[in-house]
């Protein structure tokens, strides 16, 4: 799987989450200066709202549409690239390295669970000290969510194979 940004001279980021080079699976799109992302598939259409704890936490939290918290994002340490996912009362390991590549694990790291490459969406993240200050918690975040629901027509392991 990986990200691509499709920014076409809108007014805010939109990426596209790909499972291959030929078939799309979801649109996001952020309106610039919020921290509310417009989630889009063929399952779903969902609001998610992101915010940050406070300026020295290393943690970032989704809340739905309704306001009620789904997850949150933890770096382990600002730039290592390293942390846990939390969601629906899930807890996950992920590793970020500088070429762009995700890999989720489950929480004692024996199970890999997805793997997706942020390399076309990665350049505003190697600009900054945390991942966290880039939209790589949200993207991380509906990733994870999209991915580990269940679907009616798809199982999570279609989806990241």
């Amino acid at each position: 799987m990986k990200w691509v940004s499709v920014n076409n001279g809108t007014s805010g980021e939109n990426f596209e989450l790909w499972k291959d080079d030929t078939t799309k699976l979801a649109d996001i799109s952020f309106t610039k200066g919020t921290r509310i992302a417009r989630f889009v598939s063929n399952l779903t259409k969902r609001l998610f709202f992101f915010e940050k704890r406070n300026w020295f936490s290393r943690q970032a939290v989704i809340k739905n549409e309704y306001g009620i918290k789904m997850g949150n994002v933890e770096e382990l340490k600002a730039g290592a690239g390293k942390g846990f996912v939390e969601l629906d009362g899930q807890k996950y390991f992920f590793v970020y390295n500088n070429s762009g590549e995700l890999e989720l694990y489950d929480e004692m790291m024996q199970k890999s669970l997805l793997q997706c490459s942020f390399n076309a969406v990665a350049t505003g993240f190697n600009k900054t000290k945390s991942l966290l200050d880039s939209k790589f918690p949200s993207l991380l975040m509906v990733l994870c969510w999209y991915v580990l629901q269940p679907h009616s027509a798809n199982t999570a392991a279609d989806i990241a194979a």
